[in-house]
């Protein structure tokens, strides 16, 4: 009989990083994890996980704000287009 090794891909795959932190720092981080009853790990990645989140909903503000900016530029440049010319002397 042969044996065959069946694997499962991981769900959501991820990869190792590694982090420089300070090392008067990593007290104050094992602390704050201890307080939220997590891991010193599972708390830098929740961090660093919120930040990038945070990073994209901001980036995709700013697009909308450029949008809505851009479509209220042309609209003025019509109302503008259409009416009469104001007497400037």
């Amino acid at each position: 009989m042969e044996w065959v090794r069946h694997e499962v891909p991981p769900k959501n795959p991820s990869a190792v990083y590694s982090v420089r932190i300070p090392a008067d720092r990593i007290e104050q981080l094992r602390r704050v994890a201890t307080e939220r009853g997590v891991q010193p790990t599972a708390l830098i990645r929740a961090w660093v996980l919120a930040q990038l989140d945070a990073a994209d909903q901001g980036d995709e503000r700013k697009r909308e704000w450029e949008q809505e900016v851009r479509a209220t530029v042309v609209r003025l440049k019509e109302l503008l287009d259409g009416a009469p010319l104001a007497d400037t002397a």
